[in-house]
């Protein structure tokens, strides 16, 4: 795991006002985001950041390969 659980609780947390935020942003140069677009760009975000978060730094995997 690349981060403290902690620190992953927080930044998954702070993706919701950035996801708000972007969506207001958006509507600043004309297009136009419905609740459930919104709603898709969060959820991917936050399944990018685990994804992300859960895989093993690459030391780790340099270590385990070289047995």
């Amino acid at each position: 795991m690349r981060v403290h659980p902690a620190l992953l609780l927080v930044l998954v947390a702070l993706t919701v006002p950035f996801v708000v935020e972007l969506r207001t942003m958006a509507v600043w140069v004309g297009i136009e985001l419905s609740l459930v677009q919104t709603a898709v760009i969060g959820v991917v975000l936050v399944c990018a950041l685990l994804v992300w978060a859960l895989q093993p730094p690459k030391e780790a995997c340099a270590d385990a390969s070289d047995g």
